[in-house]
């Protein structure tokens, strides 16, 4: 298969993005360096916060933004295209319509996976601002599987787990996410979605365990390597 050079529009946050090439790098089946993909990454840092912007109004100023990063990768000679950040994908439609159809779908991908587990109730741990614009809900239920969210409590610890602690550069503190977490179990949850590329990078801090949480950066690691034409090592 043809190899394609990859796109990643990262930097929200640079420690997700810095994970998503590690992690696409560590599951490339390779022999040697020229059997990885080529990639460019623009870890846009200074990008306004995503859940507030879209929270709060701000959704055209956020894209215009978005919009000028990707068109830069693609006179750059990019031709798949990633964006690790799940809130980003209250665009997901415009990066597709502007890609050309070759945006890699990072909440689409999970969806498609979670049913491939054949779970029929699944928990989603994501910022505010994917959680009210029920960014997963949607794709999930079009699996025929329902998704189930933190109550209000609950929601508070995981925003706070991503923003005060991992977003700060903070490890993040397990006893609060298992709080988060365990209702969504008790509510007969047969898998957790880390729906944020903040709480996959918790993950990777913490090796929770991929029987029961699907990690949202995984499954996009997945679809990159093998969209771009070269082959996942299982």
């Amino acid at each position: 298969m043809e190899r394609k050079m990859l796109g990643i529009l990262g930097g929200m946050g640079p420690e997700a993005t810095e994970l998503l090439y590690k992690k696409i790098i560590e599951k490339t089946a390779v022999s040697g360096d020229r059997d990885h993909l080529d990639i460019l990454i623009f870890s846009h840092a200074t990008i306004p916060d995503r859940t507030e912007c879209i929270l709060c109004g701000k959704q055209a100023y956020l894209w215009d933004i978005l919009k000028k990063d990707i068109e830069m990768l693609k006179l750059a000679g990019c031709e798949y295209f990633a964006v690790p950040c799940n809130t980003c994908h209250f665009f997901a439609d415009r990066f597709n319509e502007l890609t050309d159809g070759r945006f890699i779908n990072m909440i689409e991908e999970t969806a498609a996976y979670a049913a491939s587990r054949h779970v029929k109730k699944v928990g989603v741990m994501a910022t505010d601002g994917t959680v009210q614009n029920d960014m997963y809900g949607k794709a999930l239920r079009a699996h025929g599987i329902e998704a189930v969210y933190p109550d209000a409590e609950g929601q508070k610890k995981v925003m706070s787990i991503i923003y005060d602690e991992i977003k700060a550069g903070e490890k993040g503190d397990r006893h609060k996410f298992m709080e988060a977490a365990e209702p969504l179990r008790t509510a007969g949850c047969e898998a957790i979605i880390l729906a944020c590329t903040e709480l996959s990078v918790f993950n990777v801090n913490y090796g929770l365990n991929p029987d029961y949480y699907i990690d949202a950066l995984n499954v996009l690691t997945r679809a990159c390597i093998e969209k771009c034409g070269a082959r996942y090592m299982i």
